[in-house]
């Protein structure tokens, strides 16, 4: 037994070693060779000086557009996370709680929309927010508004288009958290006269924050990572950290700098990840010990 042990604890390095080089081959050196070309000042057609220097990351610290550019991009960021969170648990709860014959069905609904490309569902929006849109027509209609409103190329847009690309990912997300609650617990808390609301903040919710908390920091990295949503929504007037690395790439060739926008997004988004997920540490040590 022990013999089989040893060879199965030499054997496990060599197993997990394809896995490693896929890692180091399509994680890692993408991320180093981003690091390296950041610290360069590479403009395509133009003679690049030799040694490292951190003037890409001087000129987006020192910029007050840049900085506001990164401001507005954490703060769609937090808005769409909060909005699509608010939108997917009463969702995810239905689905997880629900006994009815339509469960499987309406899982296939919330599925369905990841199965299409987000090129085709922006674009979906953009015939729906259009000023002769559906949504216009049906405001003129209903007497809500006396022209149409201009929804495209807004921040209003850009919202409404990401939380809808966000929302299956967090109702996917709640659905597996809100079963895991042991269902006695519940039944426990109406056996001692609680009622369903109560039963719900007292028992029910508090019990899912891990997973929420969990859903909100996957869905604001996607969020601040978009860039088919943001750069057909918004069009030039909108102007987040995607389609500026997207711009430094491909239209003015700056590629030293965009890599250094890419890096700078991926350090501050890394950063709040790596922050909620020690708040979300203690708060469980904390509730833990009470």
């Amino acid at each position: 037994m022990t013999s089989a042990r040893r060879r199965a604890g030499a054997a496990g390095p060599w197993l997990a070693a394809p896995l490693a080089l896929c890692l180091f081959v399509w994680f890692v050196l993408p991320l180093a060779l981003l690091l390296s070309e950041s610290l360069r000042d590479v403009v395509v057609g133009q003679p690049t000086p030799p040694g490292l220097t951190l003037a890409n990351y001087a000129r987006f610290l020192l910029d007050p557009f840049y900085l506001g550019t990164l401001r507005a991009t954490l703060v769609l960021g937090v808005v769409v996370t909060l909005l699509a969170l608010a939108l997917a648990y009463p969702v995810a709860y239905g689905l997880a709680r629900g006994r009815h014959r339509w469960k499987t069905f309406l899982r296939l609904c919330v599925v369905a929309p990841l199965l299409v490309s987000v090129v085709i569902r922006t674009y979906g929006w953009i015939v729906l927010l259009a000023n002769n849109g559906a949504v216009n027509q049906a405001l003129l209609v209903l007497g809500l508004v006396d022209e149409p409103v201009r929804f495209l190329f807004t921040y209003t847009g850009v919202l409404i288009g990401l939380v809808h690309f966000a929302l299956p990912v967090a109702v996917l997300s709640l659905v597996g958290v809100i079963e895991a609650v042991d269902q006695t617990l519940e039944d426990a808390a109406r056996g001692l006269g609680a009622g369903p609301w109560r039963t719900f903040w007292a028992v029910t919710f508090p019990l899912t924050l891990p997973g929420l908390a969990a859903g909100a920091m996957l869905v604001f990295s996607l969020t601040v990572a978009a860039f088919v949503t943001p750069a057909l929504m918004g069009g030039p007037s909108l102007v987040v950290l995607s389609t500026l690395i997207y711009q430094q790439m491909t239209v003015t060739l700056e590629w030293g700098f965009g890599a250094a926008v890419a890096t700078i997004l991926l350090v501050v988004a890394t950063g709040l990840f790596l922050g909620a997920q020690r708040l979300l540490g203690r708060a469980r040590g904390l509730g833990t010990a009470a």
